[in-house]
């Protein structure tokens, strides 16, 4: 509830876009500012390090100890010695093996004093010990406690340098940067926002012409950009989507035209068979014979619907294809002997053959029903003193199924058409058929993995050729895979 009370910028794709980019990016830098506050704070302390090494290695030129006493010896005629002589005793301790001080600055009792044991223990080290003492209002102090010889007896000499005036060079900088963040996240905004438009422009499109998608808008397709990423992808796809739209839109279109003629033509025969019987007829036969014609409509009516719903339900994958083997020469040879006889009353030279070992992988009743088929539509269209030969032949992948035959033949123009539902050529019989049969066979085909070919020449006959794959054969489409061709 909330989000749609949000103006519709602010639900965009994009402003998440280039608010996530902001966000980041200002993780980033902070981080980033984070990692070099520290990495400077390392730095200063080396140098630092370094500069009370120099002093400690310079501390054997003016340092005596006589009697616990501490001497300091100097020349007063070279300020260079003096000056840096006081610098050295700002941050100062000096004591014995035991712990007790000779010698403590002001600066370094400031800081805190060490108990005698403290110091004890420190004196007994042989490596040098580094420490940091913090004090409120004057900052930060970093020391050196090592040993000190002279004379033989050994001491304990701490020398410090306030690092205060150092990390200002840090403060400095975390308040620079840090401030400046604002102004870069900025900069980062705008630039997020112009990327992120950019990159959506391509799904805009999408969205601009999925909207303008209409039945008479499905030719709209949009430009690739070349740069093979995951939007060319989805342009790709879309482009895709939209053909297979269009393509079974103008499917649905055909199917709607046909499907409407082909049944308005049984309708409108059992109409007027009925009204001419009403209107003209006097008695009992001419009634009868009206009633016989229009039963002959209405059984083409039913035909027609029969067939319509067994081919939706297999191009909407409602038939189910049962994987088994399946020898297709046995198939041809049983369905070659029932029509033997139909073939042979109608003085038509009906020739079978198969070579062993034809197996298939498929579904006997869907096999059985594109051999009938077949067999059917050649003995149809092949007049008396003709032949259909029929042969089963096993390739290296494939197993081969032709039916030729000798019929009156197709023209070249009509040979791209034949697998189309309500395709039929114009002939002297328009009730040869229904213009279903092979749109059948061809989704039988497709949904077993093979292909489907035919040649033809008017006058001469007509040769359909189907390959299946074989049992066992690596080339086999999977089921899924098959039926959802079936389905576009």
């Amino acid at each position: 509830m909330l989000s749609k009370r949000l103006p519709s910028v602010v639900r965009s794709l994009r402003f998440r876009l280039a608010l996530s980019y902001t966000i980041i990016f200002g993780i980033f830098l902070s981080g980033v500012g984070v990692v070099f506050r520290y990495q400077l704070d390392s730095v200063i302390d080396e140098w630092m390090e370094s500069l009370i090494e120099d002093d400690w290695n310079a501390v054997g030129g003016f340092l005596r100890i006589e009697n616990g006493q501490a001497t300091w010896s100097v020349d007063p005629r070279v300020p260079q010695q003096v000056f840096f002589l006081e610098r050295l005793r700002r941050n100062l301790l000096l004591s014995d093996a035991d712990g007790n001080i000779l010698e403590a600055s002001s600066g370094y009792r400031i800081f805190g004093v060490e108990s005698a044991g403290e110091l004890t223990r420190i004196a007994a080290s042989a490596t040098p010990v580094w420490r940091k003492k913090f004090h409120k209002a004057e900052g930060e102090l970093l020391l050196r406690y090592g040993q000190f010889s002279t004379q033989g007896d050994k001491y304990l000499l701490v020398i410090g340098r306030r690092t205060s005036e150092p990390r200002v060079i840090t403060r400095l900088f975390v308040e620079d940067y840090f401030l400046s963040i604002p102004l870069m996240l900025i900069v980062a905004t705008f630039f997020g926002w112009f990327t992120s438009g950019r990159a959506l422009r391509p799904v805009n499109e999408l969205a601009e012409t999925a909207q303008k998608t209409s039945g008479s808008s499905l030719h709209l397709r949009i430009d690739s950009r070349g740069a093979g990423d995951e939007l060319d992808s989805l342009i790709d796809a879309f482009n895709k989507m939209m053909a297979r739209l269009e393509e079974n839109f103008d499917q649905v279109k055909r199917f709607s035209t046909d499907a409407s003629h082909e049944l308005r033509t049984p309708i409108t025969g059992i109409r007027g068979q009925l009204e001419v019987a009403l209107m003209t007829a006097k008695n009992t036969d001419e009634y009868r014979d009206a009633v016989i014609n229009a039963l002959e409509d209405v059984d083409r009516l039913s035909n027609i619907v029969r067939a319509l719903l067994m081919l939706s339900q297999a191009e909407t994958g409602q038939i189910e294809i049962k994987r088994e083997p399946v020898d297709l020469g046995g198939i041809v040879g049983d369905l070659a002997e029932q029509f033997s006889t139909g073939a042979a009353d109608e003085n038509i030279g009906l020739t079978w053959s198969s070579d062993s070992d034809s197996l298939v992988s498929g579904d006997r009743t869907q096999l059985e029903r594109l051999v009938t088929n077949l067999l059917a539509n050649a003995i149809k269209y092949t007049p008396g003193g003709g032949s259909v030969a029929v042969s089963v032949v096993r390739r290296e992948s494939v197993v081969e199924l032709v039916v030729a035959d000798t019929g009156i033949g197709l023209a070249a123009e009509h040979l791209p058409h034949v697998f189309e539902r309500f395709y039929r050529v114009k002939r002297d019989d328009p009730e040869k058929g229904l213009g279903l049969g092979l749109s059948f066979v061809a989704w039988i085909v497709r949904a077993h993995g093979g292909a489907i070919d035919v040649q033809s020449e008017l006058g001469k006959g007509t040769t359909f050729r189907v390959s299946l794959p074989r049992t066992g054969s690596a080339g086999m489409t999977p089921v899924p895979a098959l039926l959802a061709e079936a389905r576009q």
